[in-house]
């Protein structure tokens, strides 16, 4: 007897390289001469040229199912008596093909890969087996054992049942499962190129405010214009702004104020380097922390933090003694927690932090948001970048350089955006300010007269009436236009539930990877993703400054950058056809996240099983 050759073979997905879902169900065999289908006639005419015998009656000669030698699902029934030669449980009859006018004409081949359908244990090549697409499609009328993709809503069957949604329901779909790999056990690698968007979604903004005896004014107009210009449109943006405010919905906010140390000639007693728990019933009241925290209501009514309202409306400005104050000083206590001691001259020290250890800094900045210091002064800095405005070490000790707080500010990725106030010395905190921005890139992108890169600094002394439009304006540059660097991380998807885990605003199922035998835990599937590079644009002008195999430097805004994935599957070698799922993330080398729902994709990763057929 001639015995048949057996072979493994991945059941797998022939649209894996074709452009879009769509256009793989047709080149499956649909609208093919070979297109499969249900509800077979059992015979032909008589007048049929074919001679030979079709002992089963099942449309397929005895010549083609192997004269008796051939028994594909290895039963012990020769498939030319076989009614079902794969054991697939969809008869012979229906597998067989429509086109045919004769049982010895050639027999369907769905998916063209030299097997025909009735030794075909998946005959579309999807990742679905017939037998499991038999169970949503049992009388073949849909003809899912012939298309990949079965109600042709462009999403594949087999994602369409990891994800939870129906195959056979156009209407039933999750939003991002056309984002896939199909990953064979030790095939070649697979590419596909995914587009982002940079924008800040996440940020945690924190205002430092300048509270020594000139600024009660400037005080009083952020306080006032908190809720009713500043939250709503940091939050929801303003579209009919010029240049439009993009919105940041991940938007939190925190507040603390600066002075000077307490002692002559640079302030007076009761001034604060910096504070940021408040006090606001005298000192028997109750502590109130300037934290970050999340804006109160719903949009777009939304309210500032309950802690931010109550410091603003308390703070009263006071103190102050020569012209620059401790600017510079308060930022490097706020950016890295650590403790700090002005002496000699006299004495202060600051609040010890109170954030989670997982937290950044006094303000307890979320690691994956932007920090942005919003500093509101009309002084220059001490110890800032104009050596004359150094305090006398003989008089307060050793206390961070200037070096040393750019440094602090650029260690935790922070922004700082600058609003010198209308009361001081003319130009005299801009200048600073701006030098600040400069040096810890806070900067943001200017398309006009042939585009340059600007501090994000208020280009004029800013009346203390028009302090919160100002700081609006400045956080909207940085929101559209803002310069940031842009990389990715990939990641094992899993969701607790009830959380917003894929960034689109609404909260998501519980979700955790399957387990791969012999493993027990769920599936780390950022293993099968080998690599993440970038992709030059073809935009005139680019929308970065550079770029190297992983990161795109100086992305302006919200623009659209694309990075080529590349998954191989050398891990998993499955017996049954697996669905798992990864996160790619945009973010900036440091880890604070962009582009929102954008800036993440969901891909599905299919590990095929294998299957024996016949050749």
């Amino acid at each position: 007897m001639k015995h048949p050759v057996r072979r493994r073979c991945w059941a797998w997905l022939v649209l894996a390289t074709c452009a879009s879902a769509a256009s793989c169900a047709k080149s499956g065999g649909e609208d093919g001469a070979n297109a499969g289908t249900a509800g077979h006639d059992a015979g032909f005419e008589a007048s049929s040229p074919c001679k030979d015998p079709d002992t089963d009656v099942d449309v397929l000669s005895d010549v083609i199912e192997g004269q008796g030698e051939i028994d594909t699902d290895g039963d012990g029934t020769p498939d030319s008596i076989d009614d079902d030669s794969d054991g697939d449980t969809v008869f012979d009859v229906e597998e067989a093909g429509w086109s045919r006018t004769t049982p010895c004409d050639a027999p369907a081949d769905s998916d063209n890969d030299g097997i025909p359908d009735f030794r075909d244990l998946d005959s579309d090549n999807d990742g679905v087996p017939d037998q499991d697409e038999k169970q949503y499609d049992p009388d073949g009328s849909k003809r899912c054992r012939v298309v990949a993709d079965c109600d042709k809503d462009g999403v594949i069957d087999v994602i369409e049942l990891a994800s939870g949604s129906e195959p056979t329901n156009a209407d039933s779909k999750p939003p991002d499962a056309t984002l896939y790999f199909v990953l064979p056990y030790q095939a070649p690698e697979k590419t596909k190129e995914f587009d982002f968007s940079t924008g800040v979604k996440v940020a945690d903004i924190y205002f430092l405010v300048d509270t020594t005896a000139s600024m009660q004014p400037a005080i009083d107009n952020v306080a006032s214009s908190l809720n009713s210009k500043i939250i709503p449109s940091i939050l929801n943006g303003d579209p009919n702004a010029a240049p439009a405010i993009p919105a940041i919905p991940g938007a939190w906010i925190g507040v603390g104020e600066m002075r000077d140390v307490p002692w002559a000639p640079y302030g007076q007693t009761g001034d604060v380097v910096y504070r940021n728990r408040f006090k606001l019933q005298g000192d028997s009241g109750p502590v109130t922390l300037g934290n970050v925290a999340p804006p109160q209501g719903e949009a777009p009514d939304f309210q500032a933090p309950a802690s931010v309202q109550q410091i603003l409306a308390s703070l009263k400005a006071a103190g102050g003694g020569d012209a620059p104050e401790a600017a510079t000083q308060a930022l490097w206590i706020a950016a890295t927690g650590k403790p700090y001691e002005a002496k000699l001259g006299g004495y202060w020290k600051s609040d010890p932090p109170e954030c989670e250890a997982s937290l950044l800094g006094v303000p307890c900045f979320r690691p994956q948001a932007l920090p942005i210091f919003v500093l509101i002064t009309d002084a220059p800095l001490h110890n800032g970048p104009l050596s004359k405005n150094d305090y006398d070490p003989k008089t307060t000790g050793d206390l961070p350089t200037y070096g040393e707080v750019v440094e602090a500010v650029k260690a935790i990725g922070a922004r700082v955006i600058g609003v010198p106030v209308n009361t001081g010395t003319p130009g005299a905190a801009r200048a600073d300010l701006t030098a600040l921005a400069s040096e810890t890139a806070s900067t943001w992108y200017d398309p006009g007269f042939g585009g340059a890169e600007k501090p994000l600094v208020s280009p004029y002394d800013t009346d203390s009436g028009e302090v919160s439009a100002e700081v609006v304006r400045l956080i909207g540059l940085l929101a559209g236009q803002g310069l940031h660097n842009v990389t990715t991380s990939t990641t094992s998807y899993s969701c607790a539930g009830g959380l917003d885990c894929n960034a689109d605003g609404a909260p998501d199922p519980a979700y955790d990877n399957p387990a791969v035998a012999p493993d027990t835990a769920p599936f780390d599937a950022s293993k099968l993703i080998t690599s993440v590079e970038t992709v030059a644009s073809t935009a005139t002008p680019l929308p970065y400054a550079s770029l190297d195999g992983s990161t795109f430097y100086g992305v302006r805004g919200e623009a659209n950058v694309t990075f080529r994935v590349h998954a191989r599957n050398e891990v998993v070698d499955p017996t049954t056809l697996t669905v798992v799922r990864a996160k790619l993330q945009v973010q900036t080398p440091g880890g604070q996240v962009l582009g929102g729902a954008a800036g993440v994709k969901i891909i599905y990763l299919v590990l095929p099983r294998k299957v024996e057929v016949v050749k």
